[in-house]
């Protein structure tokens, strides 16, 4: 791409005004950036850039706190020019993370005690599908072929989704699945009436192979954005663990609902839904979010960024004044890690986008500038205190 279009597409992105696939490829370019190649660059030129692109983000935004990313992966660049280009580029939104401490003090910056030797990508497109008689299929991004179940149904499997085809079947009998979606890893399902269901890491869906009863029940844990094809003859449910049903008839929603987790969150994109808990029903509308806290069982209704909520979805790590534990446990899911904090957890509420394509490494580069000390140990991630 040529240095005005890249400046003009820049410009896009930060009125914001690029479209689904002129931001992915920005953001998947600056993850590229080769900042440590020295073949026509001195090293004060190298620090020049750094200063443009620490000014550029500061231009970009009304906070002070604005740190980019540091470390992207490394790629051949071409010349001089080419370089204070990618410098002016980096005042890309999608690449700042804000610290707010509140009434706290900011903690001083702080190296990492450990350095991990081997990067930790990622989660992928995986899954294992257990089916009606308990023989368990592995799922990934390969390959497509053809699964059939026991009461005949068929299930196409492409890269990175299975399909359930809509065929009658042989047996009376309904017969469930199960799709398990472990830490580390996503995938897609398109149910037997059309419906489609984007199911995030360490998340699992219960579902009929056919729906033959007056209502579509499915059951979920984890997180999942459902896109339900509209029968108002036969109403869609999603059924969580701790009871709480939302009820549809066709409409696009995102539901939250992780054991470790203190609130299950349904967030309504188009259409409306029904919020069951007990005897209670709460009604939601476009951009709505109810919060259902477990251990009281009171259902709390809000306004919230839907690009924020369902940012999981469209392939990016969004934060909107968030604590660290609530960040760790994304990230722990997301990247197949554990975490564990030593000493006293940094206080404060965090705001940041990047990719989910990012890796754990480029993430907590950006934690750690802000004052959040770590080490790696293996598959452990300890927050050592900010």
């Amino acid at each position: 791409m040529e240095t005005h279009q890249l400046e003009l597409l820049i410009k896009k992105y930060n009125a914001g005004q690029c479209t689904a696939e002129e931001r992915s490829w920005l953001e998947q370019w600056y993850l590229s950036f080769e900042w440590s190649r020295k073949e026509d660059l001195t090293d004060a030129i190298i620090a020049e850039l750094k200063e443009a692109a620490w000014s550029g983000l500061q231009q970009s935004s009304n906070e002070k706190d604005i740190i980019p990313m540091q470390s992207p992966p490394r790629k051949k660049a071409g010349r001089i020019w080419w370089y204070y280009s990618a410098a002016a580029s980096v005042a890309l939104t999608g690449f700042l993370f804000l610290y707010n401490p509140g009434k706290k003090t900011v903690p001083a910056p702080a190296t990492a005690t450990a350095q991990t030797p081997k990067d930790i990508l990622p989660g992928t497109s995986k899954a294992s599908l257990v089916m009606g008689d308990g023989s368990v299929i592995a799922l990934d991004a390969t390959a497509v072929s053809q699964i059939e179940e026991g009461d005949g149904t068929t299930i196409s499997k492409q890269y990175g989704k299975i399909i359930y085809n809509n065929t009658p079947g042989n047996s009376p009998k309904v017969v469930y699945n199960t799709l398990n979606i472990p830490r580390g890893a996503e995938y897609e399902l398109v149910l037997p009436d059309g419906s489609k269901v984007w199911l995030n890491a360490a998340s699992y869906l219960r579902f009929p192979t056919r729906f033959v009863e007056k209502e579509r029940i499915v059951y979920l844990e984890g997180e999942a954005y459902f896109e339900i094809a509209k029968n108002a003859m036969q109403p869609f449910k999603v059924v969580t663990r701790s009871n709480m049903e939302v009820e549809v008839t066709g409409t696009h929603f995102n539901v939250m609902a992780y054991e470790d987790e203190a609130y299950i969150k349904t967030t309504l994109t188009e259409g409306k839904v029904k919020i069951r808990n007990g005897k209670y029903i709460t009604p939601l509308a476009p951009t709505q979010q109810a919060a259902l806290e477990k251990s009281s069982g009171q259902i709390d209704v809000k306004k919230v960024d839907i690009d924020k909520e369902i940012a999981w979805k469209n392939g990016r790590i969004e934060f909107s004044d968030d604590k660290l534990p609530y960040i760790m446990r994304q990230l722990s899911r997301w990247y197949d890690v554990d975490v564990r904090f030593e000493g006293n957890i940094p206080q404060g509420e965090y705001n940041g986008s990047i990719p989910r394509k990012a890796t754990l490494s480029e993430v907590m580069e950006i934690l750690k500038i802000v004052g959040v000390k770590y080490r790696l140990d293996n598959r452990m991630v300890v927050i050592t205190g900010g």
